[in-house]
């Protein structure tokens, strides 16, 4: 009886070892290229304003960087053109993994411009370089995901959302009605002086009546959140750090829309409340005081909550 006992008990220890194994290996993202790829676009590009030849210049890299990643052919990325109300000009550069899936689709989206007073490390570099790095683990096919994943990198932010707006725009009567997610990475990195958690900044939701709006006392916790949090919880074992009615970032545009998105971040969280980092739109936002763990690990729990919403295994 005790042997039996003794010899349940190490079985169960060697499984939860073993998820813990498989959690670690999942969706092996490369934190040391992401770094690269920040400190190229904050150092060597520099500061890119919406509308900025440096901008324009962040664009041709994102599409070199994507092409070098096999996104070439009838697969090659697709640059998406449209001005702003002051009337500067960016484009959004679009790559696609199993375009021709008909199942349901989804956008992972990053900004690349910065505001004219800093380099945009967190704001949103990091969040670029975490893209093209779920780019290159995706491809332009891959059969673990049923669906369609669009990664879509979104010039004129910081002015007005217009690179969201001009890609929510785009999308068919047909597109909105697969879109079942937006994933919005911005600020999606962190330092460790921070002292962050990962959050969700949501509007809206998709409910038994259609899209739903939330409010500060009940943010709305859909599927698109639930999916995070259990990613969070199986590739981590920790909970999402907090779920709030935010918006100011791309995901807005989404919600206008009727579009399920969240921004899925890091914050410092007081008291219910979460807070920007104090580096926010200012020159000490570079490369050199981020965590790059923490960009990985929102890239993958929003690979893995993809996984969970598509094949229903959560």
């Amino acid at each position: 009886m005790k042997i039996t006992k003794i010899t349940g008990v190490l079985l169960c220890l060697v499984l939860l070892l073993s998820s813990c194994a498989a959690g670690r290996q999942a969706y092996p993202l490369d934190a040391s290229r992401i770094q690269t790829d920040t400190v190229f676009l904050c150092e060597e590009i520099g500061i890119r304003p919406a509308g900025s030849e440096a901008e324009a210049q962040a664009r041709r890299w994102i599409q070199e960087s994507l092409q070098a990643a096999g996104f070439t052919g009838d697969n090659a990325p697709v640059c998406q053109s449209f001005s702003a109300p002051d009337g500067s000009l960016s484009e959004n550069v679009i790559a696609i993994c199993n375009p021709d899936c008909p199942a349901p689709l989804f956008s992972i989206v990053a900004h690349y411009d910065s505001v004219e007073s800093s380099p945009g490390a967190r704001d949103n570099a990091a969040s670029v370089a975490a893209l093209l790095e779920i780019a290159r683990y995706l491809g332009s096919e891959n059969a673990a995901f049923p669906c369609q994943i669009r990664m879509v990198f979104l010039g004129s932010e910081e002015n007005g959302y217009h690179g969201s707006k001009a890609y929510v725009d785009s999308l068919t009567p047909e597109e909105r009605s697969r879109h079942e997610a937006a994933f919005n990475m911005d600020i999606s990195a962190a330092s460790d002086s921070d002292k962050a958690v990962l959050v969700c900044n949501t509007l809206g939701k998709l409910g038994e009546n259609g899209y739903e709006e939330g409010n500060f006392l009940f943010p709305a916790r859909g599927e698109l959140v639930n999916a995070v949090d259990k990613a969070y919880k199986r590739l981590y074992g920790k909970s999402l750090g907090g779920v709030f009615h935010f918006g100011e970032s791309d995901h807005v545009s989404f919600h206008n829309a009727g579009l399920e998105a969240a921004n899925i971040c890091w914050r410092r969280v007081t008291d219910g409340d979460s807070s920007l980092p104090e580096s926010y739109h200012k020159p000490s936002d570079t490369p050199g005081e981020l965590n790059y763990e923490t960009i990985r690990s929102c890239g993958r729990c929003i690979l893995c909550a993809i996984s969970i919403l598509c094949q229903g295994d959560g």
